[in-house]
């Protein structure tokens, strides 16, 4: 039986064995217990560098490790703009072309100069970083190679690591950096039709790299009106007009201090050979700090311990911040799903895939989470974004371009069958808004119709879209009747795109091709990579483009109409404007430039109403829809509070780690009953086999006839 005995022992000992192990937590050891955030991101990172990074889920961790003069309150609403490195919020003051001072709220006109000044708050200082690290001859320590680690993944591997002041120079130095040509920064076009010597600057850096061909400029030496150091805590920001939403700028994290030895350090050849540049690696002020960067796999920021953020409202000031953030890559949303509602996500979004199954209406009509999710403890925060995604028209295009009538009337009726509440149903599951114009409903000014395309109904006390018999008409109109040419040629026109491949994509594909057809419009495809396609973009080299998005970058409606101001224009402004379908209209340009300066007033708001009109009539885009966002987020994650404006707000939220570790247990408990029933089946059977072998062995021994 000993044989026996020790198969039924292992057996035992293999079902503790799996009762220990068996864990589907795709994090290490105890992480549900430790001060840790886990989240994802679905879209690729391409930069994060505060000049050029301009996308939300790269402002979601490049927000929270530089840091902003100024941010907005994490709970006001509606939005209202805060100090965070600064000690008071800036005023304007304006002056005349002699240097005069002026009232409070002058005429444009009049304006020659505006100066904000802006005092830093004391005691703020950098990360730990080697940049900062000295030899002691007080030279950066790692300008020698030899001093370079070997095989270091990570900022904090590197053994000398230092940190200093923040200084006024910083602003001066990062604002400067804007101007240069080589990096496309997508503000400078705007900013620098308002700050003092912005686009002189430019000019100046092109000349020297015309000259010199310089890998690297040493933009201290060069010549910047636009900022005045005054002292190492305080500068001068000078506009060459007046612009009161300027405020809005120093929210961003475009104005955000760069540390010149952060550029010294990054443009080592040694640094650069083993990997870190300031694109994945940034250098900051903000609660945290970068770790761990792996763009296709996962990014992690940990807690920085020179963060100095003053005051911070909280529910709960005897909580401390979270001690790590962990960004996964999530290339598709439903893994990411049901990561969360095991609990291995700490907040998410809500897939449109189940929309139906995790959300049901009450009886008032508003959506809200099913009675299984609220027993979880899941909160849902749910809204309209001030964002726009828009069908635009290339307006350099020689058939749909242009301002004569017959292009604005195709375009007017291609609008037209372009039913965005359709595409809303189908595609969204019903999260949106179709767009009147492209200001969305949490700005002022938004539009509650379009009079060419879906008028006022007033019985129904809603818009009501044109019929397809009005869009042919209109196809009339412009020469095209029935889909056909003067020469009875069949219009063909090309969407261009860089989602080849994408199942999604080939759905909506359809549908367009369906709306088309219906004017009897062929329409066709031209597909390229995404390079290829942002060089189209660039170069003006296409002519439809599909779901182009916009997110407001701060709350004001001149936010959303300078994509359509001509100075702007992508083509002509290679590529730094973000009118992409380079809509050109000086009466548009008029109206712009005179709302643009004013505060917020009725006649300004009149102003805004103009303007919408005209795009609305020129239909330089399809205006498309305004989405809806579902967030989800468990019991355990307080003071959590969605912000459209603001994405360094990690700082703010807080970790009951013991629920957490509770109820992501008894949510993934391992169900071994079968495994276990099995390899005791098995050590049973086993004990039996053994046991008959040894009679069958007696048995035999007991019936043999003596040799």
């Amino acid at each position: 039986m000993k044989k026996s005995f020790i198969f039924l022992i292992s057996a035992l000992f293999l079902v503790f064995l799996l009762g220990r192990i068996s864990n589907n937590s795709p994090w290490p050891g105890d992480s549900a217990s430790g001060s840790i955030l886990f989240s994802s991101y679905s879209s690729p990172i391409k930069s994060l560098d505060a000049a050029t990074s301009y996308y939300v889920h790269e402002s979601a961790i490049l927000d929270n490790i530089v840091e902003a003069p100024l941010d907005y309150d994490y709970f006001a609403r509606p939005y209202r703009l805060v100090p965070r490195l600064l000690q008071i919020l800036p005023e304007p003051q304006y002056y005349d072309s002699a240097g005069q001072l002026l009232g409070a709220d002058p005429e444009p006109n009049a304006v020659a100069r505006v100066e904000y000044l802006l005092k830093l708050r004391p005691g703020l200082r950098y990360q730990q970083h080697p940049c900062f690290a000295k030899d002691a001859t007080g030279q950066p320590y790692y300008a020698e190679a030899q001093r370079m680690p070997k095989n270091v993944a990570s900022l904090l591997d590197f053994p000398r690591q230092d940190s200093r002041e923040l200084h006024a120079e910083d602003f001066r130095l990062a604002l400067i950096r804007l101007c240069d040509p080589r990096l496309a920064s997508p503000v400078y076009s705007n900013l620098s039709s308002f700050i003092a010597g912005m686009r002189e600057c430019s000019a100046a850096m092109q000349q020297k790299l015309a000259e010199n061909n310089e890998a690297m400029l040493d933009y201290r030496d060069l010549d910047f009106a636009g900022i005045e150091v005054l002292s190492q805590q305080e500068f001068k920001l000078c506009l060459s007009r007046k612009y009161p939403q300027a405020l809005y700028w120093l929210a961003m994290h475009f104005f955000a201090p760069l540390p010149w030895e952060a550029l010294q350090f990054y443009a080592l050849p040694h640094v650069e050979k083993a990997g870190f540049s300031g694109q994945n690696w940034p250098v900051g002020t903000g609660p945290y700090k970068m770790s761990r960067m792996q763009p296709n796999l996962q990014v992690v920021l940990v807690r920085n311990e020179n963060f100095n953020g003053g005051a911070i409202a909280l529910p709960d000031e005897a909580e401390s911040m979270i001690e790590r953030i962990v960004f996964q890559y999530e290339r598709e949303s439903i893994p990411g799903w049901i990561k969360f509602n095991q609990g291995y996500y700490d907040h998410s979004g809500l897939p449109s895939d189940f929309l139906q199954t995790a959300t049901d209406f009450s009886n008032s009509g508003e959506l809200r989470l099913t009675k299984e999710m609220q027993d979880k403890g899941l909160s849902m925060h749910s809204s309209i974004t001030p964002t726009i995604f828009y069908f635009g028209f290339n307006m350099l295009d020689e058939t749909v371009g242009g301002l004569q009538e017959s292009a604005r009337l195709l375009r007017l009726a291609i609008s037209i069958v372009l039913d965005y509440r359709e595409f809303i149903d189908i595609f969204l599951n019903g999260q949106g808004q179709p767009a009147q114009c492209v200001i969305p409903p949490s700005i002022s000014g938004s539009c509650r119709d379009n009079p060419f395309v879906s008028p006022w109904d007033e019985k129904s006390g809603a818009s009501r879209r044109r019929s397809l018999a009005e869009a042919k008409e209109l196809m009339r109109q412009a020469g095209y009747e029935n889909g056909l040419d003067r020469e009875g040629r069949v219009l063909k026109l090309y969407l261009d795109h860089a989602n080849a491949g994408s199942s999604n994509f080939k759905a909506q594909f359809q549908w367009l091709k369906n709306k088309f057809a219906s004017l009897g419009i062929q329409l066709e495809e031209r597909p390229s990579d995404l390079n290829r396609w942002r060089d189209k973009l660039q170069t003006g080299n296409w002519q439809l483009i599909f779901n182009k998005g916009w997110l407001a970058d701060y709350p004001d409606p001149e936010n959303f109409l300078f994509l359509f101001y001509s100075k702007n224009g992508t083509v002509q402004s290679q590529g730094r404007g973000a009118n992409y379908v380079n809509y050109a209209s000086p009466e548009f340009d008029r109206l712009f430039e005179e709302l643009e300066c004013m505060v917020d007033s009725p006649e300004r708001q009149r102003l805004i109403a103009e303007a919408c009109l005209l795009l609305q009539k020129d239909a330089p885009c399809c205006w498309g829809f305004h989405p809806a966002k579902v967030l989800l987020t468990h019991g355990w994650l307080k003071n959590y509070q969605p912000h459209d404006m603001s994405y360094g707000t990690l700082r703010h939220l807080r970790l009951d780690s013991a629920e957490r570790q509770k109820l992501q247990s008894r949510w993934n408990k391992p169900r071994l009953k079968p495994v276990y029933a099995a390899i005791m089946l098995i050590a049973a059977l086993g004990v039996c086999i053994e046991a008959g072998r040894k009679f069958l062995q007696r048995t035999d021994a007991q019936t043999r006839l003596p040799g």
